[in-house]
């Protein structure tokens, strides 16, 4: 993954929309004001397969914990449940 490219908010400002819309189209773009991230701005191809992957690892939990309460007949310790998860992985 290409490092993300940092700038401040007021020089995105000077150089117009079209020009930040083509550096996003290259990598993602991190907005900041005196040094501190307070946009992102990335390509909609990007977007779309971090809201995949997300949606995906959101279903793997779902599942996961469904799993542990359909085969779960008492309680069990923290570290026995992370195993379990785990092991599914």
């Amino acid at each position: 993954m290409t490092t993300p490219l940092r700038m401040p908010a007021t020089v995105a400002t000077k150089k117009g929309a079209g020009f930040l819309a083509e550096k996003a189209a290259e990598r993602t773009v991190v907005l900041t004001n005196h040094g501190k991230p307070t946009a992102i701005v990335m390509s909609p191809e990007h977007f779309d397969e971090l809201e995949r992957s997300l949606r995906h690892a959101a279903d793997r939990l779902v599942q996961g914990v469904t799993d542990l309460v359909a085969e779960r007949s008492e309680f069990s310790r923290v570290d026995e449940v992370r195993e379990r998860l785990h092991a599914r992985r």
